[in-house]
C-alpha cells in the first residue's frame, strides 16, 4: 500500500504538465495568442518536464525498492527456549531472516537474589568485554560461550540443552543451585553473508529457572530488570 501511495503522489506532476501542454495545444489552435514556433517551443518544454520528472520518479522508486530489500533481507536472529517432553528442553538460535548469517554469542549468567539495579549484567550500556569473568559462561562442560560462533542458513535452528547452564552454576561453586533464578545475557553481533560489512549488534536478557525438568523461562527489557 506505501508504495502504491507513494506512486500516485509522485505522479501528480507528470498529469499536471500534460494538462498544461494539452492546454497550450487548444489555445494555439483557438487563438492568435503565440506563433508556430512559439507553440513548437512550449511543447519542447513540457516534453523536458516531462521526462525529467520521469527520470526522477525512476529513480526514487528504483531507490525505494533497493531500500525494501535490504530491510527485508537484514540479518535476524530469534533466540528462545523450547520445551520437550520428559527434559528442560533447549536453548535455541534460529535464523527467522532470508540470508545466511554468521552469529557471534556470548553469554553471562547471574543469580538474581544477588543481582541489584546497578549489577553490570542488568546495564545495556556496559559492553560485554566490561563484564566482570566471574558472570560470563566458560566452565562446567557448557562451553566457552566468550566468543561462540555459528554459522545458520536461512530457517536453521541451533539447540543446546539448557542444562548446560546448570554445569556452568555448578562448577562456580558459588552455592547457587538450579531452581534459582538467573539472568541469562546474550550478547552478539549478527553479520550477514552476502552483505558486506552489514553486521547487528545483539542484546538480549532472559530469566529463568529449572526445577525437576521444569523450566521457567522469560524475555525480560534491561529496564524491566533493573526496576524489579
Amino acid at each position: 500500500m506505501r508504495q502504491l501511495n507513494w506512486r500516485f503522489d509522485h505522479g501528480k506532476p507528470v498529469i499536471i504538465a500534460t494538462l498544461l501542454f494539452l492546454v497550450t495545444v487548444i489555445v494555439y489552435l483557438e487563438s492568435d495568442l503565440f506563433t508556430a514556433d512559439e507553440a513548437v517551443a512550449f511543447g519542447t518544454l513540457f516534453l523536458a518536464l516531462i521526462t525529467a520528472i520521469t527520470v526522477y520518479n525512476t529513480q526514487r522508486q528504483t531507490e525505494y525498492m533497493r531500500k525494501e530489500v535490504e530491510f527485508m533481507r537484514r540479518p535476524r536472529l530469534s533466540l528462545h527456549h523450547e520445551t520437550i517432553d520428559g527434559g528442560a528442553g533447549h536453548l535455541v538460535f534460529e535464523n527467522t531472516g532470508q540470508v545466511p548469517i554468521e552469529a557471534t554469542i556470548r553469554l553471562s549468567l547471574a543469580p538474581v537474589r544477588d543481582t541489584g539495579s546497578d549489577d553490570p549484567i542488568l546495564d545495556d550500556e556496559i559492553p560485554y568485554e566490561d563484564l566482570p569473568d566471574s558472570i560470563k559462561v566458560y566452565k562446567g562442560g557448557a562451553g566457552d560461550w566468550r566468543k561462540h560462533t555459528e554459522f545458520l542458513e536461512p530457517g536453521q535452528k541451533k539447540k543446546y540443552i539448557i542444562g548446560m547452564l546448570g554445569h556452568e552454576i555448578a562448577a562456580r561453586d558459588d552455592g547457587y543451585e538450579l531452581e534459582e533464578f538467573h539472568w541469562l545475557r546474550v550478547d552478539g553481533e549478527l553479520t550477514s553473508n552476502l552483505y558486506e560489512g552489514d553486521t547487528r549488534q545483539l542484546q538480549r536478557l532472559y530469566h529463568y529457572s529449572i526445577e525437576d525438568s521444569d523450566v521457567i523461562f522469560s524475555s525480560y527489557s534491561f529496564s524491566e530488570a533493573q526496576s524489579r
